[in-house]
């Protein structure tokens, strides 16, 4: 799980992909463990089964997650100054020279290392 300095979890790009890869194993060794010991399933069943559980435990929850991550990085995208740094990657909201996460309280570099776009 992705923390910050506070010690509070933050949902990032990463702390989503592998919660999502976590769930889909998961899922798979349910499914292996379904099709093997459920003797009245079919195969065309499994199948169904299999793609419901992939959807309701993996793909729902992770773009769940992607939403409330737009909602809380929103404010930093917008209205930091981070934001016009040219080492800001909005995609990760991330200060690429320091590696660090920005947030709305937390200026990683506390806007020393600041460089226009």
């Amino acid at each position: 799980m992705a923390e910050n300095v506070e010690g509070t979890y933050r949902n990032t790009i990463g702390s989503i992909v592998s919660w999502a890869l976590f769930r889909a194993a998961i899922v798979i060794g349910l499914a292996l463990l379904l099709i093997e010991y459920v003797r009245w399933i079919d195969y065309s069943t499994w199948v169904a089964l299999t793609l419901i559980m992939i959807y309701a435990a993996v793909i729902h929850p992770m773009q769940v997650q992607y939403r409330i991550y737009q909602d809380e990085t929103k404010n930093v995208i917008d209205g930091t100054l981070c934001a016009s740094c040219r080492y800001f990657e909005p995609t990760g909201v991330l200060c690429s020279k320091l590696d660090e996460h920005v947030s709305e309280d937390v200026i990683p570099c506390g806007g020393e290392l600041w460089e226009p776009k």
